[in-house]
């Protein structure tokens, strides 16, 4: 007759597919990366890509050649300090300097790998006497390093920028002198009183240059 077997059969039968169906809700669970306990399927967790780190490397001058910085040269950089300062700014910097002078002040020694007796070592120096910090000397120096390598015989023959730092036009300097063609220190007491009344320090100026080209 076959009824017991028939019974077992199907039951066997419905079994089995009832297993394969389990395993198929198992497989499906799993390659959806899980779930939240709440029946919702878990996001994969978003990885967040490193923020970039600030640049802390301070701008570095590149070295000048001993004597070359007494020979003519001519600047070709679109630069130079071309913004407009009036000049009873200019005067009250100056004045500020004097005064910190008359208070005999102690001179601080060049740093190494400056020539004492460069131009280099006076805008050191003259940085000092406005009342620079000494961590502003590095902006200082790759900035006239930039314009005019330090060289006060510099000429811009497309601009008419003259001197260490590259005065725009050049007889803006004739306020701290009459020899601001050829002496040194008038053009950098003159460079660096720009620099204060316009910036308020030489990390200003430097960071000026960089974004747009001039000071």
């Amino acid at each position: 007759m076959g009824g017991p077997r028939r019974v077992l059969a199907t039951a066997d039968a419905a079994g089995a597919a009832c297993g394969a169906i389990v395993l198929v809700l198992v497989l499906m669970v799993s390659g959806c990366g899980g779930s939240d306990g709440g029946g919702r399927s878990a996001a994969p967790a978003a990885t967040a890509a490193p923020a970039p780190a600030p640049s802390s490397v301070p701008p570095t001058a590149a070295p000048t050649t001993p004597g070359a910085t007494d020979r003519p040269t001519e600047v070709s950089r679109d630069s130079g300090a071309r913004a407009d300062v009036p000049t009873v700014e200019i005067m009250a910097q100056l004045a500020r300097r004097a005064e910190r002078i008359a208070k005999r002040l102690p001179q601080a020694p060049v740093p190494a790998g400056i020539d004492r007796g460069s131009n280099r070592a006076l805008g050191y120096q003259l940085l000092l006497e406005f009342g620079f910090p000494a961590d502003q000397w590095r902006y200082l120096d790759a900035l006239w390093a930039r314009e005019s390598g330090w060289n006060h015989l510099a000429e811009n023959p497309s601009s008419g920028a003259y001197g260490i730092p590259q005065s725009l036009p050049a007889t803006k300097m004739a306020v701290v002198g009459s020899d601001w063609r050829t002496n040194p220190e008038t053009q950098i007491r003159w460079g660096l009183a720009y620099i204060a009344a316009r910036y308020g320090s030489a990390q200003k100026a430097w960071e000026h240059s960089e974004r747009v080209g001039w000071y």
